[in-house]
């Protein structure tokens, strides 16, 4: 591994989750913010050395996040970063696009009362965090928005299936949330699929939820991908 800032791994033991749970959410956070580059070989000891912990979160970590599609085990050669890390991201995406927005659309037909008045506090919230530049705070928020959308639905398959793809979802959004410019996109767009649910238009809740999931997942990938054209060049 070539040297890099490794405060990005700095892990509190302290903290309620599992350290196997944090290990898999740092490694998996690295693959998809491009910390680590398709291909990369990870090796056990020294993201235990560069985490101060031992060895066998690391192991179970890795078996997880293979079986996410994430990490490729070669026989005698060890663990890699997939190499089509950035498809399976991309291909998840887009399965989110379909289906939550989908949510969004029933929402705007099923949602109470009280859920759309929580759904009203939370983009408030946001407001007032994107004003500040607190992207911390604000990925937690982003994902109370949009989990407060998809449990509205009171459909336990569609639950499930966002529910299977959270994790590499929150990494993906935690990525997108860093970009000022994103942030700035993102409010506005939260905010006008909030007005469809409220106003009980469905379609355009859909249109507005899927346009703004595909076009943050367009937008980081190809910003990306520039920078890793001009790393080269």
């Amino acid at each position: 591994m070539s040297e890099r800032n490794e405060k990005f791994f700095t892990v509190d033991p302290k903290l309620v989750k599992s350290l196997r749970e944090l290990v898999v959410e740092k490694i998996r956070e690295g693959i998809v913010s491009g910390y680590f580059e398709e291909g990369e070989h990870l090796k056990e000891r020294e993201l235990s050395s560069m985490m101060g912990i031992s060895t066998t979160p690391i192991k179970e970590a890795f078996r997880i996040l293979e079986n996410e599609g994430m990490l490729v085990t070669v026989p005698r050669k060890g663990t890699f970063v997939s190499e089509y890390a950035s498809t399976s991201i991309e291909e998840i995406l887009l399965l989110r696009a379909s289906v939550e927005s989908l949510c969004a659309r029933l929402a705007a037909v099923k949602m109470n009362d009280e859920e759309l008045q929580e759904l009203e506090k939370l983009v408030l919230i946001m407001e007032g965090l994107h004003k500040k530049g607190d992207s911390e705070a604000l990925l937690e928020q982003n994902s109370r928005f949009h989990q407060l959308i998809i449990d509205s639905t009171r459909n336990v398959m569609m639950q499930n299936i966002l529910g299977n793809l959270r994790n590499i979802d929150k990494a993906f959004r935690k990525r997108a949330l860093k970009v000022e410019v994103e942030r700035e996109k993102g409010f506005h767009e939260h905010r006008a699929v909030f007005e469809a649910i409220k106003q009980r238009n469905p379609e355009q809740a859909e249109q507005l939820m899927k346009d703004h999931i595909l076009r943050t997942k367009d937008n980081i990938l190809a910003a990306e991908a520039r920078l890793e054209g001009d790393r080269q060049s």
